[in-house]
């Protein structure tokens, strides 16, 4: 762990990623929304846990076309992946050989406020990119809803 926040960055939803397990669990997320797979709490959508192997499950549904559209989409990037005992839409999953987590530069992690100037906090800034907050800090969003909500 960094004095400066998490090792790896954050995920999409400004998850910290304390961990190369929790980084390696983000990449099947990330393939996974990218081939058009929905992600939980969405029926039918997506969840992974963070521990080897990466068990990658729908949500709320028996039916395994999914499942096999899960499989198709992390066997085409290399993962090694296998049905899980005795669930029909549960897939394990290990990740190729050769991925190696990469830290992202420090420079992306720390910005400051577009509105006040001052340093934000790593979640600030993951929100910022991720969330709409326009390069605000958590102060400044919370000026710019109250005046967004007072003009209305």
């Amino acid at each position: 762990m960094s004095e400066d926040g998490p090792e790896y960055g954050y995920a999409a939803d400004a998850r910290p990623l304390w961990d190369e397990q929790n980084w390696a669990a983000e990449q099947i997320r990330i393939l996974l929304r990218a081939a058009g797979c929905p992600e939980f709490p969405a029926l039918g959508g997506f969840s992974v846990n963070n521990e080897e192997p990466f068990l990658v499950a729908p949500a709320g549904v028996t039916d395994t076309t999914a499942t096999a559209r899960y499989t198709a989409v992390l066997t085409s990037a290399g993962y090694r992946v296998e049905p899980f005992p005795d669930d029909e839409v549960m897939v394990q999953a290990w990740p190729p050989a050769g991925q190696r987590p990469i830290p992202p530069p420090r420079s992306l992690w720390r910005r400051a406020c577009g509105e006040c100037g001052e340093q934000m906090t790593r979640v600030e800034s993951a929100a910022s990119r991720t969330h709409g907050w326009a390069g605000r800090c958590a102060d400044c969003q919370d000026e710019h809803l109250a005046a967004a909500a007072d003009d209305t």
